[in-house]
């Protein structure tokens, strides 16, 4: 598969772009769209470092091959969202989400949950069983989020470190 490879979207207006490690430049916007998100889980202000780090950083025995970003692509050809995975983690079968993101003036309109659905039926198309993601403990809303799309607590780790904060790490998972 691709690393510039796309899913259909149902959302009117949008499309998915796949993205290359060379687009984290074009994130820094989203990011600090997404300013609130990357201040609670990190701590820190969004910066372009952070943006690179989404597709450098792997799980365990993943690398680069595994690691797929796929930016949600406005009209105007902004990205207003993103969706970082990681395939084949952590079992075979099993995709992991590492980040979604979504700006801060779409939230509430439906739109992460329309885009998580166009990549659910997506990835039951390439034989995926599961879906698998982890949620920082202070994000009550990516909590209620996650298991209004029916993801069950799997376990908690941590405490993780993102940045200079530390989180214990609500590890969540649901069937496809």
């Amino acid at each position: 598969m691709d690393k510039t490879t796309r899913f259909p979207i149902s959302l009117s207006g949008y499309e998915i772009e796949g993205l290359l490690g060379s687009d984290a430049p074009r994130l820094v916007r989203l990011y600090q769209a997404c300013a609130d998100y990357v201040a609670l889980e990190r701590g820190e202000e969004p910066s372009a470092a952070i943006a690179r780090e989404e597709f450098e950083s792997f799980p365990p025995n993943r690398t680069e091959a595994d690691k797929f970003v796929f930016g949600l692509k406005a009209v105007d050809g902004e990205i207003v969202g993103l969706l970082a995975c990681d395939r084949g983690y952590p079992q075979p079968g099993c995709w992991w989400i590492a980040l979604l993101v979504i700006d801060k003036s779409l939230r509430g309109q439906g739109v992460g949950r329309a885009l998580c659905h166009d990549f659910f039926r997506w990835l039951k198309l390439r034989n995926v069983e599961r879906v698998e993601l982890g949620v920082i403990e202070e994000n009550k809303q990516a909590l209620r989020f996650w298991r209004g799309l029916g993801f069950e607590l799997v376990r908690t780790a941590g405490p993780v470190s993102f940045g200079v904060k530390q989180h214990m790490v609500q590890v969540l998972g649901r069937a496809l």
